[in-house]
């Protein structure tokens, strides 16, 4: 049957009991694919039958669907005309993993953060309201999404106006990994509680044994609907001004053809909760959810990788550090906004389980939680992937830079992030965080610098960021970096009169040997510590230079080069400078190796980059 689905009109030509068996054919083709391209694939599996469901019955895109983050929206993907592109998926000029508007006007919002979906349904909702338009309003929203504050603020703002809206919670229990504080305990007391349930089957085998039992019985079965309401998280909702429908089993087509059919009929804010498991169908992501939630291409039958991980990581670096010295320093902690494994937190969670605090899906509450922790003599570690550190930008200024709180920021995936796109990229970190007083703010470039800058934070008292990338450590010429880490001092990586390449990070290796292969007389500095930079040590380099080359994978609006030139032009410093970077646009998907290709920061493109300039 998939083969002649080309667009919600034609998934509306089946009977409603094809669409199980297209379900199983849906996942078998997601399944496939993913296994070739890598991508989101339980948080996918899960929503299969929801979003097969939601298109038969309502009217996309005059009916508009918003998928909050995007990572499970294959499903609509293939059913909207997208199929036979859906090999190409997180690939360069291939399919987005995310919702993408230039690729179908059924994709309403281009989504890569969580929280965002009820907010926008919202505003959408009031618009057309406001204009006449038809059309119902569906944001779609996993339960570890509500655990950011922007859907809270959004649901507060729903009780003051009385819209055609629909919000769907997807309740499978977890985000990436399991979900974590009281808002997912409300939701999963439900009437599937296993103990509720046996509670239930117990009264009515006894109201059965007694006289007129059996009608007894019958009454009980009606009343299910109302002891489901007494013993879920309805109250709440209707509270905050929700008409709210079940939990509905997000498998069972049964239930969701009725409930969404309801829904369908009824007006103004409503709210759905489907129970679901992340994913469903391929038994062993189903018993590894976490593992499959974003997956690189792996064997079908056996669920393992195709190509191994390629060595050792920043972000397992990162997990080695703090638990060595978590060993010798009791004041140690670490947060997370439910990242545990992305950002190489997992064995120090299972070490130090009262040490670690994953706060769910809230940037800025993991940023101000700290920031209360450091006020004694606890020193706390928040890991955070750059672009999700865009999230807690007012809590960081507000609250760690006024304060000068002691909190260290591991920022991973920093500079050009692989497969997930615009949404995800990390090289807007160094604009955000380099005005901020009292931050101190390193570059590494291998696992030696690494290791002595991360010691170093330990034993500051000021606000410090460490940030790199989502690669393997490369090994490298130990000229690159300084035998010892000072903060505010550069490092000389090599030294010639007449030209100056100044960089930071993990491209200071593809420019060093550009370098070596140009053969011409260039010095190359290292900043090493991006915040404070080392006036001294780049003026007295650069005050004799014919010309002055600054690379940085970052933005360039806004980015160290910036910085460098004001520094230069302050010392009366006016040779001929120039910046390369990334240009100030959102970033297309494509493999890191790939993107660094096309904004020529990889080998090839910086030595074209030198060799062009300096001739």
């Amino acid at each position: 049957m998939l083969e002649n689905i080309n667009s919600p009109k034609d998934l509306k030509k089946l009977n409603k009991s094809d669409i199980p068996v297209l379900a199983e054919e849906v996942r078998e083709f997601i399944i496939k694919n993913v296994s070739n391209s890598g991508g989101h694939l339980a948080s996918n599996l899960c929503l299969v039958d929801l979003t097969l469901v939601l298109h038969y019955l309502f009217d996309s895109p005059k009916d508009s669907i918003v998928f909050d983050v995007g990572h499970q929206a294959y499903t609509h993907k293939i059913v909207t005309g997208r199929r036979d592109n859906f090999h190409t998926l997180r690939s360069y000029n291939g399919l987005s993993g995310f919702p993408k508007r230039s690729e179908s006007p059924h994709d309403i919002a281009e989504t890569g953060h969580a929280s965002t979906s009820i907010s926008f349904a919202l505003g959408l909702s009031t618009a057309r309201k406001k204009s006449g338009d038809d059309g119902d309003v569906i944001a779609i929203i996993g339960d570890g999404a509500m655990t950011g504050g922007l859907a809270l603020e959004a649901m507060n703002n729903i009780s003051h106006v009385d819209n055609d809206l629909i919000v769907i919670v997807n309740n499978n229990e977890m985000s990436i990994g399991n979900n974590i504080g009281i808002i997912s305990k409300t939701l999963n007391t439900t009437f599937n509680d296993k103990i509720v349930q046996g509670v239930y089957i117990k009264i009515k085998e006894m109201i059965s044994a007694m006289p007129f039992g059996r009608i007894a019985g019958d009454v009980l079965s009606r009343l299910e609907g109302s002891i489901r309401s007494f013993i879920t998280p309805s109250v709440i909702f209707r509270e905050l001004g929700f008409k709210y429908f079940g939990p509905v089993d997000g498998h069972n087509y049964d239930e969701l053809f009725e409930t969404l059919e309801k829904v369908r009929e009824t007006k103004g804010p409503r709210i759905i909760q489907v129970n679901t498991t992340k994913g469903k169908g391929y038994s062993i992501a189903e018993k590894n959810p976490a593992r499959f939630h974003g997956i690189a291409p792996f064997d079908v039958e056996t669920g393992m990788l195709k190509t191994s991980g390629g060595g050792k990581t920043f972000s397992s670096l990162f997990g080695e550090c703090i638990i060595n010295a978590s060993k010798e320093n009791d004041n140690i902690v670490a947060i997370t906004a439910a990242m545990e494994g992305g950002t190489g937190l997992s064995d120090f969670a299972k070490l130090f389980r009262d040490r670690f605090y994953d706060v769910g899906i809230a940037e800025g509450h993991a940023t101000t939680f700290a920031v209360g922790m450091s006020q004694t003599s606890i020193v706390p570690i928040v890991a955070i992937y750059a672009t999700f550190m865009q999230r807690a930008v007012d809590q960081t200024i507000h609250d760690v830079g006024i304060m000068n709180a002691n909190v260290k920021f591991m920022v991973d995936r920093a500079g050009l992030v692989p497969e997930d796109g615009d949404t995800h990229q990390g090289i807007y970190d160094i604009p955000l965080f380099k005005i901020i007083p009292n931050f101190t703010i390193f570059a590494p470039v291998a696992e030696e610098d690494f290791r002595q800058m991360f010691d170093i934070t330990i034993n500051m008292k000021t606000p410090t960021l460490m940030r790199y990338p989502k690669e393997s450590i490369k090994q490298i010429d130990t000229a690159i970096i300084p035998q010892k880490v000072s903060v505010g001092k550069c490092h000389i990586v090599n030294e010639g009169h007449d030209y100056v390449v100044i960089s930071y990070g993990t491209i200071l290796n593809d420019i060093y040997s550009a370098i070596k292969n140009i053969k011409k007389d260039i010095t190359l500095l290292n900043l090493v510590t991006l915040k404070p930079l080392d006036e001294e040590g780049i003026v007295r380099v650069c005050q004799n230079a014919s010309r002055i080359l600054i690379i940085e994978e970052c933005v360039v609006m806004g980015g160290m080069g910036e910085s460098v030139m004001e520094m230069l032009s302050k010392n009366d410093i006016f040779t001929n400078v120039r910046v390369h970077g990334v240009e100030n646009k959102f970033i297309e998907v494509g493999t890191r190796e790939k993107l660094l290709s096309i904004y020529k920061l990889d080998y090839d493109g910086v030595y074209s980059v030198i060799d062009e300039y300096f001739s």
